[in-house]
């Protein structure tokens, strides 16, 4: 069953077209990391966009806005009478709490984030068990008292689901939301109990996450059949606690089951992290959906709120045709030139291990995805360039026991191969180019994903070879945006600290470049 949301046009149903057509021109010339969008009013898509290699298929990873589809889930449990929010954690688990020390954490604390316990997303997780860390995790603030963004408590919010039905959260909710809304059964990441992972690790297409959202707006109804219940919706999205204090405008406005306020007037949105939005704006009968990589979401949810301010204004009926053809052209996520090959050293390197001295950390797989892996990835220990009969390059690497190949799109077109880690298949896009005689850029583009690695082979010293390792986001990217995040914003004088000199250390420690052997 497709379901597919109507299309029409922005003139159509009240919506300026150039208000659409700035914000899309200011995300490219701000570099506000769009990949894909969807501006939904009157349950119609009126303007939708992909930049390539992004598709309408394409599938994303929506970090936090993983909790919001948690919390609906949360939803459909009490209204059949499974679960309800008073009910404590131990009363599930109770072999993990034989003192009774986590009594006292509720359901509603976990979905309310204020369960009190303090457990950072950088610890270790491989092959542990994740509800003894959540159980055994000290207190920071008493239940209930103090909001503190803490990723494990959706875990456990996942945990409880399956626990009580005996099912995985995707197969819980496989029947009573995706399937009603014409979604794929999709890829959750799980624990080593096969929890999913409940606060991050969902994967979905931007028009999967705009049904969900549609239908929170519309009530829980997707056109005129009842899919969540009503009574959750008003709940999940309404003021539930305050949050924040400092910190981005649109994490210090209070929260509900799952989901924000923000500081756009009667609007509240699902968020993930490095832009992945999902607003809706409760008056206006209109939802906009984004997939986005970018550092600074801050500079995003300021466009957006802009955006907001003119988007319901008299339509320009002269830029429906322009906003088309701007859509219809966007270009390309990652530029790379086009120059001669280097054929000399590509057959001279032809199928020889490039073996590596690398750390632990040292991954294709950026660090926001690996850490939650079963597992264990990174510690790349060899390339090898296969050069096949039809002149095509490949790279094949080795990190840990996962072996994968990708083809170089060496024309300056994406080339797509499927690379796999354990049970879950990325979809890598890449481009090649000999950027000097002697250096080849790799930009390697996990689909699924918000990373880009690009990795620069450098034979100037075929004794010294070095492959020069950079990526979004890298690791001080992550820092200031996990602190900026919990409501203590750096100083503009420390973060620029932060990024010129403790930065590079972090590098060589967490994601170092590869010296060859």
């Amino acid at each position: 069953m497709n379901n597919a949301i109507k299309r029409s046009t922005c003139c159509e149903n009240g919506i300026n077209p150039k208000a659409v057509y700035d914000f899309i021109e200011r995300s490219e010339r701000e570099n506000l990391g769009i990949n894909s969008f969807m501006l939904i009013k009157n349950q119609c898509v009126v303007a939708e966009g992909c930049h390539p290699p992004y598709d309408k298929n394409t599938t994303h990873i929506l970090y936090s806005i993983s909790k919001s589809i948690t919390a609906t889930a949360l939803g459909f449990a009490i209204d059949e009478g499974k679960i309800s929010l008073e009910d404590s954690i131990s009363k599930f688990f109770p072999e993990y709490d034989k003192l009774g020390l986590n009594k006292k954490v509720t359901v509603r604390h976990l979905v309310t984030m204020t369960a009190g316990k303090m457990i950072g997303m950088a610890k270790s997780r491989h092959l542990k068990d994740w509800v003894k860390i959540f159980f055994d995790a000290p207190f920071f603030a008493k239940p209930g008292k103090t909001f503190m963004y803490v990723n494990d408590n959706f875990y456990m919010l996942s945990a409880i689901i399956s626990k009580v039905y005996g099912k995985t959260l995707i197969d819980f909710l496989n029947p009573r939301l995706f399937e009603p809304l014409g979604i794929k059964k999709p890829v959750w990441e799980t624990g080593i109990h096969g929890y999913a992972a409940g606060g991050w690790g969902l994967y979905l297409t931007t028009e999967d996450l705009a049904k969900i959202m549609l239908c929170y707006s519309n009530g829980g109804i997707y056109y005129g059949k009842r899919v969540i219940p009503a009574d959750w919706i008003k709940q999940a999205t309404a003021y539930q606690v305050p949050t924040v204090k400092n910190g981005q405008p649109d994490v210090t406005k209070g929260y509900g089951y799952g989901f924000w306020r923000t500081s756009i007037p009667n609007a509240y949105r699902a968020y993930g992290l490095f832009g992945q939005m999902g607003y809706v704006f409760e008056d206006k009968d209109t939802v906009l959906v984004i997939n986005a990589a970018v550092s600074k979401d801050e500079l995003l949810s300021r466009a957006v709120s802009d955006l907001a301010k003119n988007l319901w204004t008299e339509p320009e009926k002269e830029y429906e045709s322009k906003l088309k053809e701007l859509l219809s052209s966007l270009p390309d996520k990652d530029y790379l030139p086009q120059t001669e090959r280097n054929a000399e050293l590509e057959k001279r390197f032809n199928q020889k291990a490039l073996y590596t001295r690398s750390s632990a950390f040292a991954s294709m797989l950026n660090v926001t995805v690996s850490t939650v892996f079963n597992e264990f990835v990174g510690r790349t220990d060899r390339f090898i360039f296969n050069l096949k009969n039809d002149n095509e390059l490949y790279l094949v690497w080795k990190e840990g026991s996962f072996v994968n190949e990708i083809k170089l799109g060496m024309d300056g077109a994406y080339e797509k191969s499927d690379i796999s880690f354990g049970d879950i298949t990325f979809t890598a896009c890449t481009k090649a180019s000999w950027t000097t005689k002697t250096v080849l850029r790799v930009l390697v583009r996990l689909e699924e994903t918000c990373q880009v690695r690009q990795l620069d082979f450098d034979f100037t010293d075929e004794k010294h070879i070095v492959v020069r390792n950079s990526s979004f986001p890298d690791l001080p990217t992550l820092a200031v945006h996990y602190v900026d995040f919990s409501g203590f914003p750096l100083p503009y004088g420390l973060e620029k600290l932060l990024k010129k000199y403790i930065a590079p250390a972090i590098l060589l420690l967490g994601e170092p470049d590869y010296k060859i052997k």
